[in-house]
């Protein structure tokens, strides 16, 4: 870790004028790990390691890299590093692949191998378990569906429902059943290991099927920020105990969109962000966003509309995935990001959405501040809320209420400073802790001004505690003009 500098030594680019509230997480591969002051530039506020790619060497590397280019360009960059979980898949099936045709009977079991295209070897144990007859079957990520008829006591014995192709190593997934697979895997332990001494911020983690899985995962990980993937339909029914046991989460199109019928998902989309949101957790919205510009230079038009519908869904974050990590065009599909999200959030519609309402089960001082600071900004049309912060928590209460400005959130905490960089709405800044309130406003707006973020007689609401540098006590707003004296006298 680097030793955090005062706000003061920090300066305001103009890269940082066009980059929208809704923050961009750009997954870092081999097309995309050389360029990453210019993927900062064009609006990326976290960079995505994919621990299921690439070895210990190239993760280490790419770390470096992020932290280098962040420290170079003056901007904090959030890390996530996703853990791969318990993906479930096919084994080696007769001829490398196989055509199954409608009504076949079929059998599934656990082995890594077959040489009859009617026994389907499945590369992991406990499926017998947990299925019964009537449940659904999805092989080669939903390209074929079955019904399993029967369990017997070595396979599942199952009718083609939907036929297809299946091939070696595709996935396979029970929407119907409660796996009892194991997450974290051993695999899943090294990466978490190798997370917390690369100091990484934020944890994804794969496959959540209850509450449970990320509790384990939190021994493992106590100061890591984790992720809840939900890609599977068994965590729509445990979402409000996931929502309290993770510090966010990412609808993960891909294997949920395999898990629950296509043309649910934009709902299902809808409802984890509204859920999410007004559970005070952020959001990563994921999977496809942009899929075409792996390829080609700029998005088709549904992309665009799909982008532009996560960011009024009210969604913290955007992901890229293969746009950036091996696509042709990993700046311009970040830039491109960028301007669709600006334009969505410079719009009358996005000024009009609804915003959550006072969360009833955290009645804290913090919690009523941030939204007195949030009402006032509207009533008052104060384009910004200047908030000091130890732990960053009333800064996600700000981001919460999705104020119509920008909250310039002042940390002496590195890594409450890169915890911050994936809520909307927010940008982070590293300061000095100072001693006393007067202090802590005196060196913020001058260090404002000086970095152009604020000019004389601008109107805005400082946010903070007393006394100062004590975590959770937030418990002050004030309406200030820069350039005033600041006296509680």
């Amino acid at each position: 870790m680097s030793t955090p500098q005062p706000v003061s030594n920090l300066h305001s680019s103009a890269h940082d004028d066009a980059r929208p509230a809704t923050k961009i997480v750009a997954t870092i591969g081999p097309a995309s790990e050389d360029r990453l002051i210019a993927l900062i530039d064009a609006g990326m506020a976290l960079a995505r390691i994919n621990f299921s790619h690439g070895n210990e060497d190239d993760h280490r590397r790419r770390v470096e890299k992020v932290r280098t280019a962040a420290r170079l360009r003056g901007t904090p960059i959030g890390i996530l590093a996703d853990i791969q979980g318990p993906k479930m898949r096919l084994g080696q099936i007769a001829g490398s692949e196989a055509r199954l045709a409608a009504g076949e009977e079929v059998r599934l079991f656990e082995g890594t191998r077959s040489s009859d295209p009617t026994r389907i070897p499945l590369n992991f144990s406990g499926f017998r378990d947990s299925v019964k007859p009537q449940d659904r079957v999805l092989l080669a990520d939903a390209a074929v569906e079955l019904i399993v008829t029967a369990v017997e006591p070595d396979a599942l014995v199952a009718r083609v429902q939907r036929p297809g192709v299946i091939a070696d190593r595709k996935g396979v997934h029970f929407p119907d059943s409660l796996l009892s697979a194991e997450l974290p895997t051993q695999q899943d332990r090294k990466h978490i290991a190798l997370a917390q001494e690369l100091g990484i911020d934020f944890l994804g983690v794969s496959f959540v099927s209850r509450a449970a899985d990320l509790e384990r995962i939190r021994e493992l990980a106590p100061r890591l920020l984790l992720v809840a993937k939900i890609e599977r339909r068994t965590a729509l029914d445990d979402l409000q105990a996931i929502l309290e046991a993770t510090d966010g989460v990412m609808v993960a199109r891909g294997d949920l969109g395999v898990e629950v019928h296509l043309e649910h998902l934009p709902m299902v989309q809808k409802h984890l962000i509204a859920e999410s949101v007004k559970a005070g957790k952020f959001v990563i919205t994921a999977t496809e966003m942009l899929e075409s510009m792996i390829h080609a230079s700029r998005p088709t038009r549904a992309e665009v509309t799909d982008v532009a519908n996560a960011v009024l869904d009210g969604t913290d974050a955007l992901m890229l995935s293969a746009e950036t990590a091996v696509g042709e065009h990993p700046v311009e599909a970040v830039r491109a990001m960028a301007r669709i999200a600006r334009a969505v959030e410079t719009s009358p519609r996005f000024r009009e959405l609804t915003r959550v309402s006072f969360r009833q089960n955290e009645p804290t001082f913090s919690n009523a501040t941030a939204l007195a600071a949030a009402q006032a900004a509207e009533a008052l049309r104060i384009s910004k809320i200047i908030c000091f912060t130890e732990t960053g928590n009333t800064v996600r209460l700000l981001s919460r209420y999705r104020v119509a400005g920008e909250i310039i959130a002042l940390t002496p905490n590195e890594r409450t400073l890169h915890a911050m960089t994936v809520l909307s709405h927010v940008r982070p800044l590293l300061c000095a802790r100072e001693t006393s309130l007067e202090d802590m406003l005196h060196a913020a707006q001058v260090t404002l001004v000086e970095n152009g973020l604020c000019v004389n007689g601008e109107e805005i609401i400082f946010v903070a505690g007393v006394p100062p540098g004590v975590a959770r006590s937030t418990n002050v707003m004030k309406l200030h003009r820069i350039g005033e004296v600041t006296r509680f006298q």
